[in-house]
């Protein structure tokens, strides 16, 4: 059973989601309340208890910001539940093709299953999904441009992020948040930090630091470096979460997508 916690922001409730694996290696992922609907569904082995708190609070729909299975864990216990998600065509073609996910994560959230038939659902009132790519090509934001609340998912998820999963494009993601921070919101949501203060200028901060660092990165491959020399340099070394993924989720990644999207 996972651990749920709650905290509200005005007319935004936090969901905390965490199981004692993944507390283990100190991990929990948020899904949100909000007007009627929930946005991200949480990771797999948190399925059920999701599923009955949609059901607990009348929760009409659900949306998710992208494929990745601690926010698309519990989309087929909701649609078994009669909830639809409402999530963009890239999502909903990444969970259909759903492959093996590595080892650590399925220690992590639990092992993810196709989710079987999705129906297509509307998005809930109120609420627009804003491509936001650069942690993967289907993330999308959740917006609510009426209240300025934003659901970045993992847009954010700090300013100075040194790790990386294989496929992000760090470039993408300065542009992005130059684009998510012009909307100029008035709240911002994180699936891992929860509320960010000053939102608009933590993604200004994060955007110019990123760009900072690509800048040296990109530097240190004209003269020659090795990817691993690099990371040393600028990045401090590998992370715990390197090592515990085997490289997949790590520093050396966040070197090599900056090296295999330079122009």
């Amino acid at each position: 059973m996972a651990a749920l916690d709650f905290e509200t922001h005005g007319e935004v409730v936090r969901v905390r989601l965490s199981h004692w694996r993944s507390r283990l290696v100190g991990y929990d992922v948020s899904a949100y309340l909000h007007r009627g609907a929930l946005v991200d569904t949480g990771f797999p082995a948190a399925a059920r208890d999701v599923a009955r708190l949609a059901r607990d609070k009348g929760i009409g729909a659900a949306v998710l910001t992208h494929h990745h299975e601690d926010h698309s864990g519990g989309v087929g216990a909701l649609a078994a539940s009669g909830i639809g998600v409402a999530m963009a065509p890239a999502t909903r073609d990444a969970l259909v093709a759903l492959t093996r996910v590595p080892l650590y994560r399925r220690i992590t959230w639990g092992a993810p299953r196709p989710p079987g038939a999705l129906p297509a659902a509307a998005l809930p009132g109120g609420l627009t999904l804003i491509p936001t790519p650069g942690h993967c090509a289907d993330h999308h934001a959740v917006w609510d441009a009426e209240r300025g609340i934003l659901f970045g998912g993992d847009l954010f998820l700090g300013v100075k992020v040194r790790i990386a999963h294989p496929e992000e494009d760090p470039r993408l993601l300065v542009r992005t948040l130059e684009a998510i921070a012009a909307l100029e919101p008035a709240e911002l949501f994180d699936a891992h930090r929860g509320r960010v203060p000053n939102a608009r200028d933590a993604l200004r901060a994060k955007a110019a630091w990123n760009a900072e660092l690509i800048a040296k990165i990109d530097a240190r491959i004209d003269e020659g470096w090795e990817d691993a020399a690099i990371r040393d340099e600028l990045l401090g070394g590998e992370s715990f979460s390197g090592w515990l993924s085997g490289g997949e989720y790590a520093r050396i990644s966040f070197v090599r997508a900056v090296r295999r999207t330079k122009r």
